[in-house]
């Protein structure tokens, strides 16, 4: 049996990636209590009423400290849903604490040509989160992203990655140009990996593969060779299932998890998600294109369009 505060007692500035306990918090009778019964698990109130009951799972903790004090937040999730921190040590109500680098270590560095196959975004890609848009290095785990399935769903995990300077071209980043697929697609400038799916749909595919919509990697689509010079800092997305979020007004893929990529997680990271991932991602978000196919479908498109300008 654990003590904890309630979720809804804790905010989160994301901006100054500070967190706060409500100034008028009664740490003695608003604590709750979690009683873990196997397979689900109740939440109890302070008067010992049962306020969430369901599925338990624990999401990755947060470092945060006040002075000299530092701390560990462990975000608690009932059917999916955050209800509950356990933290390290007691938080004083009002007093805001500043959010630290997890001390992880134990994961790998992939290679370029691995980084390559990954789907990850550029520093500063704007993606759709339940809060509006927001820069792909500002999301934390637990924020809401917008996805094409699924409505909003939590973020597990952000990657951080380096492509080095010196990168062969074949691996380096794409940059796709504002509008490069119509109005608005993309937004703005975006740089991708050369593995990020886009999503594409149309009568073709139907006709041809009997799918309503497919993803095509970046590096085999028509006019996308522009490739982003220098050191990149890249991003990728973990989710439960591999997903299709928006990104700069373009829905792309995120990682779909496997044993390569489990790799790459810090230790005590790989040992929480490491099990909670390998079911879920036995199939892609989307069945993928050849690059002959993409190609197929491009050369299909404009002779149709030529068709009609006829």
């Amino acid at each position: 049996m654990d003590r904890g505060y309630p979720a809804t007692a804790i905010t989160h500035d994301r901006a100054a990636r500070a967190w706060r306990l409500d100034a008028g918090f009664d740490t003695v009778d608003g604590m709750w209590r979690i009683v873990d019964a196997g397979a689900t698990a109740r939440v109890l109130d302070a008067g010992g009423g049962c306020v969430y009951e369901g599925v338990i799972s624990a999401d990755l903790p947060v470092l945060l400290s006040c002075g000299e004090q530092e701390l560990r937040l462990e975000p608690l999730e009932i059917d999916g849903h955050t209800v509950l921190y356990l933290a390290s040590a007691p938080m004083q109500p009002g007093q805001s604490y500043l959010e630290q680098p997890l001390k992880l270590t134990g994961g790998r560095h992939p290679a370029p040509e691995e980084l390559a196959n990954l789907p990850a975004f550029g520093a500063g890609t704007m993606i759709a989160t339940d809060q509006g848009e927001m820069p792909v290095d500002w999301l934390r785990p637990g924020d809401m992203i917008l996805t094409r399935d699924n409505g909003y769903q939590p973020l597990l995990w952000l990657g951080q990655h380096m492509m080095p300077r010196r990168a062969a071209s074949d691996a380096r980043p794409r940059r796709v140009r504002f509008d490069q697929f119509g109005a608005g697609q993309p937004a703005r400038d975006l740089v991708a990996t050369p593995g990020t799916g886009l999503l594409l749909a149309g009568p073709e595919l139907d006709l041809w593969f009997g799918e309503s919509e497919m993803l095509a990697r970046f590096d085999t689509l028509p006019n996308c060779d522009d490739r982003a010079d220098g050191a990149q800092p890249l991003y990728s997305l973990v989710f439960d299932q591999p997903d299709i979020i928006l990104a700069e007004g373009l829905w792309v893929s995120t990682v779909h998890v496997d044993p390569d990529f489990i790799s790459l997680l810090p230790d005590g990271v790989r040992g929480v998600l490491g099990p909670r991932l390998a079911a879920p991602h036995t199939q892609p978000a989307r069945a993928w294109m050849a690059a002959w196919e993409v190609g197929m479908l491009a050369r299909e498109r404009k002779a149709r369009r030529a068709r009609l300008a006829a």
